[in-house]
């Protein structure tokens, strides 16, 4: 296995795409995370591969309507969620243009970010967890005070979300 690294982002040339590879069942396969323009891709995803169409088909309209093919290799616009911080998310710009007639060249659009806040406990009742009788999320995105960020500021929309802050080790003696 190789080592992670940064390389040069197709997208948009940035030296700021991070490269990783693991080991699967299958063999290796190499991963992209461009934390310039947030555009990632992997070598399952070639053109014409199951893999790509399995995607394709779990992806909405918008972000598939910005996809880039370098290389033989799908890119996409990463949504990242993590339930204890928030998530992450291209997000069209409202007015511009409407889901049906979305191209890459002409759509504008952000990255979003929301937050993730404490549920209150007089309404715990209103987010039961699916398929878990009796239990209840803790936390919900906080809708109201979305943050947005220009499309090649994808490393600043992470930074809001805190993807980059050390967890905080506490030492009970």
């Amino acid at each position: 296995m190789t080592q992670d690294k940064l390389v040069n982002s197709p997208i948009c040339d940035s030296d700021a795409c991070y490269e990783s590879e693991f080991m699967t069942a299958e063999g290796p396969v190499k991963t992209w995370l461009c934390m310039t323009s947030g555009f990632t891709s992997n070598t399952t995803m070639e053109e014409g591969s199951e893999v790509l169409k399995q995607a394709m088909e779990n992806t909405s309209k918008f972000i598939l309507s910005l996809k880039q093919v370098h290389d033989g290799l799908t890119w996409f616009p990463t949504v990242i969620t993590m339930p204890d911080k928030g998530m992450i998310f291209p997000e069209p710009i409202k007015g511009t243009k409407t889901l049906d007639s979305f191209n890459k060249e002409d759509t504008d659009w952000k990255w979003t970010v929301v937050k993730s806040i404490p549920v209150k406990e007089e309404e715990k009742e209103k987010y039961p967890m699916p398929n878990k009788p009796g239990e209840f999320y803790k936390t919900k995105m906080d809708m109201k005070n979305m943050k947005r960020y220009d499309r090649l500021c994808f490393m600043d929309a992470a930074e809001e979300l805190g993807m980059f802050n050390k967890p905080k080790i506490t030492n009970e003696d």
